[in-house]
């Protein structure tokens, strides 16, 4: 069926509905419902005695490229901090393993970081290549007031295969 071919008012109701998916979209009600929402708030010096704060994630990680399939293995550090009004997250990986630790990375760009029963994308890790104490800034989101997740409760990364 050609577009010429539709009565005018299809032509209509489908303009309609397409500017509603693209407003629904923009104000971020297409999102996944099973994320709690967060805010990316930059970076965070971390120390050696802050790096012991952070909790080691170890997760596996899969990248589908044209030229083949990719996985492997790494370990992402993760905080969870309640003192403040709003739960702040932060958390590294470490790029020290050369092209798999750069598909690790593109492998979280899209993982959800899973805090007990809450889901939050794990976007906020940030690649690093410096070490506690050094130079390495750890990545920050604060999640919405009133979550507040348990600062022990199990991490852990999850997510499909992404493409490269």
């Amino acid at each position: 069926m050609h577009l010429t071919s539709m009565p005018r008012w299809a032509i209509l109701l489908l303009g309609v509905v397409l500017l509603t998916l693209g407003f629904a979209a923009h104000k971020g009600w297409l999102r996944d419902p099973s994320l709690a929402r967060t805010d990316y708030i930059g970076g965070t010096d971390v120390s050696v005695e802050d790096a012991k704060l952070y909790r080691a994630v170890p997760f596996e990680w899969r990248v589908n490229t044209a030229g083949g399939s990719f996985k492997g293995d790494d370990r992402a550090y993760v905080r969870i901090d309640t003192s403040g009004e709003s739960t702040l997250l932060c958390g590294w990986i470490r790029l020290d393993k050369g092209g798999a630790s750069i598909r690790a990375t593109r492998w979280l760009s899209e993982a959800r970081l899973k805090i007990g029963e809450l889901k939050v994308s794990a976007l906020f890790i940030a690649p690093v290549e410096k070490a506690p104490g050094d130079g390495l800034s750890a990545g920050c989101a604060r999640l919405d007031p009133g979550v507040k997740p348990a600062v022990d409760a199990p991490l852990v990364l999850e997510g499909p295969p992404v493409r490269e």
